[in-house]
């Protein structure tokens, strides 16, 4: 665990550190956001802060892997920061470019394939009804990988609409994986766990209400892609008929949120893939919250389904 511990202040301290020159960077660039549409800030707020957050956990990741983490188990991580930075690098240049919905997604699943060739790919699963494992083929295999992981890519993507709302779900979603891992047994999977834990907190500090900086596409969706990718890797492979659940509880908010707004969409027959105020941000606004409350209810809501599942997995394992 004092890998983990470690990992966590590293990260934290090299984000903290390189988010102001990120944002220096942003302005001198003019790699900025237009307040208006369904953006609720008031001023213009330079972007790239997901450089800040990636840095410090490929960084952290790679540093502590050579000194904390058998060789054997060194190639899931090598694989996340690979193809992690992909998604990073298409998220800055959609926040010049501004690519089109089906262009993004394209990108994230060919990252999600580069991913998968390093051996990250959802091979079991629990079965329900009995007390083993489900064996997924070949083609099964790499689509359930390339399905969850652009699932969890947007869902974070869509939860950034407030400051400081994504990088705290990211801190807490990766913070509540860092600890199952630990208690799985699964040392690498709680060093990257909180790596990126750590380096989300550390971009707060400036991302938080009122922001100096946004993450940008590339910062929500590298996130979500590192979460989706550390539980494949950690969390879908606990032996135990809940083992399904589990995953679904950390990233529950994001989630039910996507599902919900995906659903309302459609019976408005509006498109799917065109942004609106439907989220629950948005709807929590509506109802008279303040922009803090409204990130700390729903980070209320984060750290319960994280409990919930943490609790599930430590009773599983009595």
């Amino acid at each position: 665990m004092h890998w983990s511990l470690f990992a966590f202040v590293l990260a934290l301290a090299i984000s903290y550190l390189a988010t102001p020159q990120v944002r220096r960077l942003a302005v001198r660039l003019n790699i900025m956001v237009q307040p208006g549409g369904r953006r609720v800030h008031t001023r213009p707020m330079p972007l790239w802060g997901g450089i800040a957050i990636f840095g410090a956990f490929a960084l952290t990741s790679l540093i502590v892997m050579r000194a904390g983490v058998d060789p054997s188990l060194r190639s899931p991580i090598i694989g996340i920061v690979v193809s992690g930075a992909l998604v990073l690098t298409v998220g800055l240049l959609d926040d010049m470019k501004e690519f089109s919905a089906a262009i993004q997604s394209l990108l994230i699943i060919g990252a999600a394939i580069v991913l998968m060739t390093f051996g990250v790919r959802i091979q079991f699963l629990s079965n329900p009804f009995r007390p083993d494992m489900l064996a997924l083929g070949g083609v099964v295999s790499w689509l359930a990988t390339i399905i969850w992981v652009f699932a969890i890519s947007k869902t974070v993507d869509f939860m950034d609409g407030l400051d400081g709302l994504a990088a705290g779900i990211g801190a807490i979603a990766a913070g509540i994986l860092a600890i199952m891992a630990y208690y799985s047994v699964q040392p690498h999977v709680a060093l990257m766990a909180a790596a990126l834990s750590g380096a989300c907190v550390g971009f707060l500090r400036f991302n938080f209400n009122p922001a100096k900086i946004f993450m940008g596409t590339g910062g929500s969706q590298f996130i979500g892609f590192a979460l989706a990718a550390i539980s494949i890797v950690g969390a879908f492979k606990i032996a135990t008929a809940m083992a399904i659940a589990l995953p679904i509880l950390v990233f529950g908010v994001p989630i039910f949120d996507a599902i919900f707004v995906v659903i309302k969409r459609f019976m408005d027959k509006r498109p799917v893939h065109v942004a609106d105020q439907s989220h629950l941000h948005h709807r929590l606004l509506r109802r008279g919250l303040s922009h803090k409350q409204v990130v700390l209810v729903i980070y209320s809501f984060c750290l319960v389904a994280g409990g919930i599942a943490l609790a599930l997995l430590l009773w599983s394992r009595r």
